[in-house]
């Protein structure tokens, strides 16, 4: 590796020239030349710099692509390939945030200050801790791309700090209040999907995605598998991905009796359909929740339809995704195991299941202390304070 310095215009301007070896698979010999407008010393500490990060392994080829353009680019060919929900998400948040506040920044230049003033002006705009840490974990996910692909050397987000993580607010339904729900829900084309959903524990798109080749009903042991999920994306329309938030997403959900009889009642219901509706019908459906043409069913519609339902029941504050921690929280509390309740779940660990449903552990670690006492109340020969009486005597 060698390198020159040329005198352009006197004392005024210089020309680096840097021999960098080799192109590792065309073989063609590696150049890089710069342009210094400037004194001598100048142009002799940019030399020294890029020569050192060539020998670190650090030098990035300069170029002009901004944030917005790379998060458009990533979006594009990365993210696209995620749940349609999760692109859709990432989509927003890009366009409507990321891009405003950072686009105009040359990609090569983004610092860390940059990206930590960025979560702050969030703040300040009034999106929650827990929305800005989403925010972290899209823009540090991208820049790992842009890492990889050779294009910055580091990542700024590794270097800033996220918002401290609130708890998440969930609102599951205890069972009585289930019991009303589902009895407001009867007569309603939606009653069976809330019912599996909230015996499944199913997410959202993976429920409105579930075809009945991956439903088995008839046999001893009824089961349901998870395979793919569904979302509507704006340009797009709805797309099918295989479920894509972890490995043990693609699952298989054992179900309950109420389950079962749920989806019988939603295959008569079907059939019924199809025949009401004739030629109109898609007959290569095969959506075990489709609208009354065999179409995916859209989003957020049946969000609004089920909003209409939980204001009337008196729960306002409850959302769809609310029938899944339901279904996690009425586990539990039956003494299921967490594992179990994590398979069921499709999370990709069992601390995700632990950490959202907390508050449900520790009521069932009072539980736990209270059926001790009463063991070692009932005890012959035991009784509290035994050990401690004796001790002093």
């Amino acid at each position: 590796m060698s390198s020159r310095i040329i005198e352009i215009l006197k004392g005024k301007k210089y020309k680096i020239i840097i021999e960098a070896g080799k192109h590792p698979v065309t073989g063609r010999r590696k150049r890089i030349t710069r342009i210094v407008d400037g004194r001598k010393p100048k142009a002799e500490k940019l030399c020294a710099d890029i020569l050192r990060q060539l020998e670190q392994g650090t030098y990035i080829e300069p170029h002009k692509q901004t944030v917005t353009e790379y998060m458009e680019h990533w979006l594009e060919t990365y993210a696209i390939n995620l749940a349609p929900s999760t692109y859709a998400g990432y989509k927003r948040i890009v366009t409507a945030h990321i891009s405003t506040q950072l686009g105009h920044i040359p990609l090569i230049k983004l610092q860390p200050i940059q990206v930590q003033g960025y979560y702050s002006s969030r703040l300040q705009a009034g999106l929650s801790a827990t929305t800005v840490r989403q925010h972290h974990a899209i823009l540090r996910q991208a820049l790992e791309h842009a890492v990889k692909w050779q294009l910055i050397y580091r990542n700024p987000a590794d270097l800033a700090e996220a918002p401290t993580r609130a708890a998440a607010e969930i609102f599951p339904l205890e069972p009585e209040q289930l019991d009303k729900l589902l009895a407001m829900a009867t007569g309603l084309r939606d009653e069976y999907l809330y019912i599996v959903a909230a015996y499944t524990g199913m997410r959202e798109g993976e429920i409105l995605a579930l075809t009945w080749p991956d439903v088995d009903i008839d046999g001893h042991d009824p089961v349901c598998r998870v395979r793919q999920t569904v979302g509507y994306i704006n340009g797009k329309g709805f797309v099918f991905r295989p479920t894509a938030k972890s490995k043990r997403s693609r699952r298989e959900i054992p179900l309950p009796d109420i389950a079962v009889t749920a989806l019988k009642k939603q295959r008569a219901m079907i059939r019924e359909e199809k025949v009401k509706a004739g030629p109109k019908y898609d007959r290569k459906s095969a959506l075990v929740f489709p609208n009354k043409y065999g179409k995916p069913l859209d989003p957020s519609d049946m969000t609004r339809r089920f909003k209409r339902l939980v204001v009337k029941a008196g729960f306002p504050d409850v959302r769809f995704h609310d029938l899944r921690h339901t279904h996690a929280t009425l586990l539990l509390k039956a003494g299921v195991h967490p594992k179990v309740v994590q398979e069921r779940l499709g999370h990709q660990t069992i601390g995700i299941t632990m950490d959202t449903y907390t508050h449900v552990l520790r009521g069932m670690q009072r539980e736990a202390v209270d059926k001790l006492n009463e063991y070692l109340l009932k005890k012959n020969g035991h009784q509290m304070g035994t050990f401690e009486e004796k001790g002093r005597q």
